[in-house]
């Protein structure tokens, strides 16, 4: 589980479970994988009603639909579930108790191939699942950028981090990797063991800063906490 009075690094050591814990094996010719992994997802109406129960309000706030999907940690080769959003348009995403991993963009016909696909923005969550209701929210750069992601808690407190503004159009040539699905983005920041692509990490450096997402493991912490176990999020316009 991921808390502000930890670094990732620490995490990673802690406990497999955690959300770094994908992250270590980034460009591995084997993703880590654990028992329990889903091997079908399963598709959440952009209609259900939100339950108050913990999970994800997303807004889709590019101009067409896009889909979006959650994969659980160590769980690479298939989503667990995911939505397809309207433009515009936003739809609750419940998640299991003590939940571990990310909501990414992508696209149907890429993200539910049975392959691993982790280039592009994560919106990490970490749920407690020990009874004290806490979760914890961050978007990471750290596997590339596909487009910006926001994220606030849901219990009143204004907690919130992540960034709005466009970052892909002005990227250097060198800094960009195409997706699965053909479009170009921009790659991840840290190579096998975690060392340094200094191309992508400095351009996103120079246009975020290290406060609003993390951009490597070595700097910063831009992680939220809710109380409830609950957060909305926004993914702007991107590169699915």
């Amino acid at each position: 589980m991921l808390k502000p009075s930890l670094t990732l690094f620490s995490l990673l050591l802690a406990t497999t479970a955690a959300l770094p814990a994908v992250r270590e094996n980034r460009y591995a010719n084997h993703l880590a994988t654990r028992d329990g992994c889903a091997t079908q997802a399963e598709q959440v109406q952009s209609t259900s009603p939100d339950t108050n129960g913990r999970g994800v309000q997303v807004k889709n706030a590019d101009s067409q639909a896009r889909s979006f999907f959650v994969y659980a940690n160590s769980c690479d080769n298939m989503p667990l579930k995911y939505v397809t959003i309207g433009g515009g348009q936003s739809a609750f995403v419940p998640l299991p108790q003590a939940f571990q991993g990310r909501i990414v963009r992508g696209t149907t016909q890429v993200n539910l191939d049975g392959k691993p696909h982790l280039l592009g923005t994560w919106l990490e969550i970490g749920l407690d699942g020990n009874g004290d209701g806490k979760g914890y929210a961050d978007v990471s750069l750290i596997r590339g950028c596909d487009g910006a992601v926001s994220v606030a808690a849901m219990d009143g407190t204004g907690a919130a981090t992540g960034f709005d503004s466009s970052i892909l159009d002005d990227a250097p040539s060198d800094a960009l990797e195409a997706k699965n699905s053909g479009t170009k983005v921009i790659k991840a920041t840290e190579g096998l063991w975690s060392a340094i692509v200094e191309t992508s990490r400095n351009y996103l450096a120079s246009k975020l800063g290290y406060g609003k997402a993390y951009i490597d493991d070595y700097h910063g912490n831009p992680v939220i906490c809710s109380s409830n176990e609950r957060f909305s999020a926004t993914f702007y316009q991107g590169r699915p």
